[in-house]
């Protein structure tokens, strides 16, 4: 028996799309500020984690993060976070884009967090409006001994 999942033309399907082929769109550097944490009634912890600044560097544009966005997680029982983040970024050309990044961050043995997320871009109608079409993945590192920033890379996922 093989350990590969069939391809949809095993239910059916005249062929297959393949494999998703990803394009990195952008690197980011959240600067954040320390959390504020507490225990829930539901057994797990919340966590809201503002977002005070940073960066984004893509191939075509420049970009800074508003001062003003959050991460509001969820810290679950086995110490991974349930992440949900928005925050505004203004482009290099003055543009402004809302991004929502939602995923999951792991614990690792060195005392960092990895993980990987879905992401959208809000983008108004202009030269930069295709970024509101594309489908993003994201990987996610928040270092054990920098606590004031997550770094993330947003990959397109090219249709």
């Amino acid at each position: 028996m093989s350990t590969e999942c069939p391809d949809v033309t095993t239910l059916g399907a005249a062929s297959s799309p393949g494999a998703p082929r990803l394009r990195r769109l952008c690197s980011i550097r959240a600067d954040i500020a320390a959390p504020t944490e507490f225990e829930t009634t539901r057994g797990t912890g919340r966590a809201l984690f503002p977002i005070t600044g940073g960066e984004a560097i893509a191939e075509t544009w420049r970009a800074k993060i508003l001062p003003g966005g959050a991460d509001f997680a969820r810290r679950l029982a086995d110490g991974t976070y349930e992440i949900e983040a928005r925050y505004f970024l203004q482009l290099d050309d003055g543009t402004i884009v809302m991004v929502h990044n939602s995923g999951r961050m792991s614990p690792q043995p060195d005392g960092s967090y990895h993980g990987r997320t879905k992401a959208e871009f809000e983008a108004p109608f202009g030269p930069h409006q295709t970024l509101g079409d594309m489908v993003l993945f994201g990987t996610a590192f928040a270092p054990a001994d920098d606590e004031s920033a997550v770094y993330i890379e947003l990959w397109h996922a090219v249709i």
